[in-house]
């Protein structure tokens, strides 16, 4: 399995944490990606075990190094595989050159990845725009008040047709 979650708060129910990450704005809190610059095209994609349309897979890893991008990177050949797990620790890029070894590719579309999240919690699915700039993608997060003691990064593998 691909999805892992690892190092974050406790679920007591307590209400005394707080989640003071700032790392993650949750899309209706910053916006749809590319609302200003869309070119129409984009979607929702929740999380599962692979990745395949209209499903995006979120390989994670707790306190690794690691930068929200706005934009994700197109994944199609060696060269851009390791051009985009370069920047980030070496066990979690290693987890995600594993999930990209994974996918199979249909001819209609093409793999993309961004480094989605750095905070408490994994996102349980993605939202995504074409714009002129790009594929630009936010995650969808749990809502929680779950106090952070490790940051967990998040990758997110998701297919976009072409």
């Amino acid at each position: 399995m691909l999805v892992s979650v690892l190092g974050c708060g406790s679920d007591s129910g307590d209400g005394n944490a707080t989640d003071t990450s700032t790392t993650e704005p949750a899309p209706s809190e910053s916006g749809s990606p590319g609302s200003d610059t869309s070119t129409g095209a984009g979607g929702h994609f929740v999380v599962g075990e692979s990745v395949e349309p209209g499903q995006a897979v979120i390989v994670s890893a707790s306190n690794v190094d690691g930068e929200t991008a706005e934009r994700a990177s197109a994944l199609v050949d060696k060269k851009s595989v390791e051009s985009f797990v370069s920047a980030t620790d070496a066990r979690l890029a290693a987890d995600v050159r594993t999930a990209i070894e994974e996918v199979q590719v249909p001819d209609d579309s093409t793999l993309f990845g961004a480094v989605v999240s750095v905070g408490c919690h994994t996102p349980t699915g993605i939202t995504w725009s074409t714009t002129f700039e790009g594929i630009e993608v936010a995650p969808v997060l749990p809502k929680s008040k779950v106090q952070c003691l490790v940051p967990v990064t998040s990758v997110a593998l998701f297919l976009v047709p072409n």
